[in-house]
């Protein structure tokens, strides 16, 4: 059945699950960085000719926690660069994970007008839309938002391309442990669905990687609960029972 309550029902659907696949994450190496678009139609012309395989994009704002969610998620420190100065990601980075995944880290965008803006539109956006166009080895998005955070005009473009390329999309709220008040989260939640027309069929999980007394065990469960969605995906092997997964987890816990 559906519920009321958007902060805590994700989490109760991925717990269920029982996976006994590859839930530690601990071998990554970067394998490819695309930084135009020929060669992205390199990249993308030889996957129907191997074994390749399937595959995870991440795309977020610049400084949304997007590379210390990977590291953290895959237990390392080293594998992406974090920085507090915008427009640290220039290609797309492409990571071998336990030899079972692709994950591609695209370039950060900005909501204001600088140097990060003008190169997202002039090169970053037409390297990501033509690796979203191309790549049919793409299981899923994860789409990172500040949970701290507006939306702005330019994460609802973000988002209408994704639906453009028919990516099923998972929300991934970063900074979880900013928020401490649950009423405060539960409004937080419901008023970023809503501003980015997120579709009530797509589903949300909150996600932190900060490590303190009060937010350890959130960031374990944070860690436990992608895990698990990456894992079931992974073993739906499609796209289209990507999608069925996704709106199947929003459909009873909405």
């Amino acid at each position: 059945g559906r519920t009321d309550d958007p902060e805590a029902a994700p989490v109760k659907e991925l717990a269920e699950e029982k996976l006994p696949i590859f839930m530690r994450l601990n071998q990554a190496k970067k394998v490819a960085s695309l930084a135009s678009v020929e060669q992205v139609d390199e990249h993308t012309s030889h996957l129907h000719l191997t074994e390749s395989l399937p595959e995870f994009i991440i795309i977020g704002r610049t400084n949304i926690g997007k590379s210390t969610m990977i590291n953290h998620l895959l237990n390392t420190k080293k594998l992406v660069q974090a920085s507090r100065k915008p427009g640290k990601t220039t290609c797309i980075d492409l990571f071998n994970i336990n030899g079972r995944f692709t994950l591609a880290d695209t370039p950060g965008y900005s909501i204001v007008k600088n140097q990060v803006s003008e190169k997202w539109e002039s090169t970053w956006l037409p390297l990501v839309d033509d690796y979203l166009a191309k790549n049919t080895k793409i299981l899923a998005g994860l789409f990172l938002m500040d949970i701290a955070k507006d939306v702005h005009p330019v994460d609802k473009q973000i988002v209408d391309l994704l639906k453009k390329h028919e990516v099923p999309v998972l929300l991934v709220l970063t900074k979880d442990d900013k928020i401490v008040d649950r009423n405060h989260r539960v409004e937080r939640i419901r008023r970023i669905r809503k501003d980015l027309d997120w579709p009530e069929e797509y589903p949300h999980v909150r996600y932190t990687s900060f490590t303190s007394n009060r937010s350890s065990k959130n960031q374990r469960v944070s860690r436990i609960q992608m895990r698990k969605a990456l894992a079931k995906l992974i073993a739906l092997e499609t796209r289209e029972n990507s999608k069925t997964f996704l709106t199947g987890m929003e459909s009873e816990a909405a």
